[in-house]
């Protein structure tokens, strides 16, 4: 509870501060030019990349596997988790809790829980990667990539050992069929395309995020081009996982302010744009989940057929 508290006093401390340097006024006059049409559009958008996040995730969990309906619901119930527990982790057991009863495996689940996640960091590591070549870096950020370039290259190795030794570990236990300890029953040769398949929804989904961010700016009336966005919003996305805060609020929006006003962005803007987009993340969370009890979903394992499919 005290850590719940916690976050909660970071993320309203910081939204405070982003509201008094922004202005209440440039805040109130950004939201007035915005369309309900594009914000409706930017909510269907990202129902359909989470929807896409949720087949992903289903394909790396071993067999057998839940239908892509009860994947879905314990997809959005973890997407509404992580805006009140730690980081993304949180929404990782939440959506673990789902898919356990229903005959996946804990060590299954969890496993296809770390993989998603590496491949979603390094995707983005990739975007904002081809965002900086293409937008370059500013010198501010250059002067402080270099001041702290043994870390930026210690963490990038940290991450390739790491995603490294998990897809090494996944695939010799996926490989012992039948051995009793866990018995996945799938070919070690589907790997390889397997992890391929889910990086490429991965680049997919996550530009198509970048991209609708870039459309809502746009309407706001903040210019900056595509580029940067590439650059800023990956990278405001994996600061926002450290576990300092409801869901990253305020801590996404405080590391977008600050990657973009180097590409001359207002504050302004750019903070109601993040805000526009949080609105988007909470609302689909919720609507994904409510769709999820409406269509049901099978009864517990005593009672239902899993897919092995």
């Amino acid at each position: 509870m005290l850590r719940w508290i916690v976050r909660a006093v970071v993320s309203v401390s910081v939204v405070a501060v982003l509201v008094t340097l922004a202005s209440t006024a440039g805040l109130r006059e950004a939201f007035g030019r915005v369309r309900g049409s594009v914000w409706l559009a930017s909510l269907a958008v990202f129902l359909a990349g989470h929807a896409l996040n949720a087949a992903k995730f289903r394909w790396l969990i071993p067999a057998p596997r839940p239908s892509l309906g009860l994947c879905l619901r314990a997809h959005f119930a973890g997407l509404v988790a992580n805006l009140g527990l730690p980081g993304v982790a949180g929404g990782d057991v939440v959506r673990a809790t789902y898919l356990v009863p229903y005959g996946v495996s804990p060590a299954g689940v969890t496993m296809a829980g770390v993989l998603d996640r590496l491949i979603d960091t390094a995707t983005l590591a990739g975007l904002i990667g081809l965002g900086a070549i293409v937008a370059g870096v500013p010198q501010a950020l250059t002067q402080a990539i270099t001041v702290r370039w043994p870390l930026v290259i210690g963490g990038s190795a940290a991450l390739a050992v790491v995603s490294a030794a998990g897809a090494s570990w996944w695939w010799r236990r996926r490989a012992r069929v039948g051995s009793g300890a866990v018995g996945f029953a799938v070919d070690p040769g589907t790997l390889v395309p397997l992890m391929f398949a889910a990086a490429t929804v991965t680049a997919v989904v996550q530009s198509a995020f970048v991209m609708v961010n870039v459309w809502m700016a746009d309407d706001l009336g903040l210019a900056i081009g595509t580029a940067p966005w590439f650059v800023a919003w990956p990278l405001s996305k994996i600061i926002s996982i450290l576990p300092i805060s409801l869901g990253g609020i305020g801590v996404r929006e405080a590391a977008l302010v600050s990657l973009l006003a180097p590409y001359g962005a207002p504050s302004a803007l750019v903070f109601a744009s993040g805000l526009l987009w949080q609105g988007v993340l909470i609302t689909s969370g919720l609507l994904g989940l409510a769709l999820g009890h409406a269509i049901g979903t099978p009864a517990p394992l005593a009672s239902s057929t899993v897919s092995r499919s």
